[in-house]
């Protein structure tokens, strides 16, 4: 069994203050690690979905839907692939759409799983940034947020459970990720502009390289970047 850091430090600090028999002085220290901090960040989708780099299909009314998501306890995979959609991530990704998504991450967090749904913009046009404030705490530290890919079938740029939290119990200063691109296993298009044509059954939600996005390898990690910046 992994023991962590902070096992070994309040084991090394109990020793050493009851040895001097300052117990108040741990309780303090013990108080001050395991207290439910809080911290604010700005988070920055950034877009550059544009013609020359991505030229297979490249719709005409290229946009992002409005960005929807929540912050939790780590280690949740609520949008990530291997998964079956509910019936929020399909709306939201098929057409945009938040209210079910927002039932369902509402219902997690009266479940104590996580603090809060959030809800932002949308992008009108495939370049440029969609920027959200949110809180994270000790007890939910992580972000998970997703927008529509628009027009497309079912495709979405999503952050699955970025931890904000260091092993120190200090939140960190800013963190930059890849969005990466999914596909929510309902609906069979294969191209932005395919008719609708519901996948039945639903099969799991994965993450997608595949043209007219990707060249079967990668997406270019230009397509969206992610930045958390504490403020």
């Amino acid at each position: 069994m992994k023991i962590s850091h902070t096992f070994y430090l309040l084991y090394f600090l109990s020793i050493l203050f009851i040895s001097c028999g300052d117990e108040k002085k741990l309780d303090d220290i013990v108080k001050s690690i395991f207290e439910n901090k809080t911290a604010n960040y700005t988070v920055t989708f950034s877009f550059d979905w544009n013609k020359n780099d991505f030229p297979t299909d490249y719709p005409s009314g290229a946009h992002f839907s409005p960005l929807v998501g929540w912050v939790h306890q780590k280690d949740n995979a609520f949008f990530d692939s291997g998964k079956i959609a509910t019936a929020g991530i399909e709306q939201m990704a098929e057409t945009g759409g938040t209210k079910l998504i927002v039932e369902e991450l509402n219902a997690e967090v009266s479940n104590a799983k996580g603090l809060k749904v959030y809800t932002g913009s949308g992008l009108a046009s495939g370049v440029g940034k969609i920027t959200i404030d949110l809180q994270v705490s000790t007890l939910f530290p992580s972000v998970s947020l997703v927008t529509m890919i628009a027009p497309s079938p079912d495709w979405y740029v999503v952050c699955v459970d970025v931890n904000l939290l260091q092993e120190d119990n200090a939140f960190v200063a800013n963190k930059t990720v890849v969005g990466h691109v999914f596909d929510a296993g309902t609906d069979n298009g294969t191209t932005f502009t395919s008719s609708n044509s519901d996948t039945n059954p639903k099969v799991t939600i994965s993450r997608t390289t595949q043209p007219p996005l990707g060249n079967g390898t990668e997406v270019k990690s230009s397509f969206c970047t992610i930045s958390f910046v504490k403020k």
